[in-house]
């Protein structure tokens, strides 16, 4: 049953409950898409990160809470998670990029919502590279990034409250075909709770449909649909089949 209880902690609510449900269901349509890709009917699936259950509370009323799996770096929302919904819970260890407690291919759809588009290019393939070994042979990955949409929304206003020079600084980054990544400023309010759980390396990318194309070509696996734009009018969404 979808809980209507949110943590107080929970950035990803910005004080509006519809807007935050059909975040969480559309992501969960995503999961439910890449089942049918992945040809399975009752399947395993990690949700990574999970923060305090966004796209989790809508994932339960869809599958067997006892194949979901969630992890994130915050013990409090994995804890909120596991309690609240009765999934499968793994609070992220050292080395954080490389969820070595999550069992490799394990999972028939892995989903990545808004990670990457945080972090540097480098910690950024790290994840990919990582992330990508947790899906079985056939399994299908959701991964979503800052690309095309973003980059529409970032030219016409400071969306992400990085400041003149940083957003400059991405939008060249961008179309110049590179992987672009700034820090939050001190005083932004966006995902202020985690940026303060998770520490200064967490901030705001740009990135290239290449990028994406070229790390899934090193992970030999494969794109099998393209989104721009598709989760909130804001983020690409991919579809990554493994082989």
């Amino acid at each position: 049953m979808q809980s209507a209880r949110i943590h107080p902690n929970d950035d990803m609510f910005h004080g509006s409950t519809e807007h935050y449900a059909s975040v969480g269901t559309q992501m969960a349509d995503f999961v439910s898409h890449a089942a049918s890709l992945a040809n399975a009917r009752s399947p395993k699936v990690l949700e990574l990160p999970c923060g305090y259950g966004r796209v989790t509370r809508q994932l339960v009323t869809r599958f067997d809470p006892a194949q979901i799996h969630v992890a994130d770096i915050m013990v409090p929302a994995v804890d909120f998670c596991a309690e609240e919904f009765g999934v499968h819970a793994y609070s992220i260890v050292d080395p954080v990029y490389e969820f070595k407690n999550v069992p490799d291919e394990f999972f028939d759809v892995a989903a990545l919502g808004s990670l990457i588009t945080h972090l540097s290019g480098h910690n950024a393939r790290t994840v990919m590279n990582h992330f990508l070994h947790k899906l079985k042979p056939g399994g299908v990955a959701v991964v979503t990034t800052h690309g095309e949409r973003s980059r529409e929304i970032l030219g016409t206003v400071d969306c992400y409250q990085v400041g003149d020079a940083a957003r400059t600084h991405l939008l060249a980054s961008y179309d110049a075909g590179q992987y672009g990544f700034v820090n939050y400023m001190p005083d932004h309010s966006l995902e202020a709770k985690t940026v303060d759980y998770i520490g200064d390396s967490y901030g705001i990318a740009l990135i290239p449909h290449q990028w994406v194309s070229d790390v899934c070509r090193e992970n030999d696996v494969e794109i099998a649909e393209y989104r721009r734009g598709g989760w909130d009018n804001h983020q690409d969404v991919f579809f990554i089949s493994r082989k």
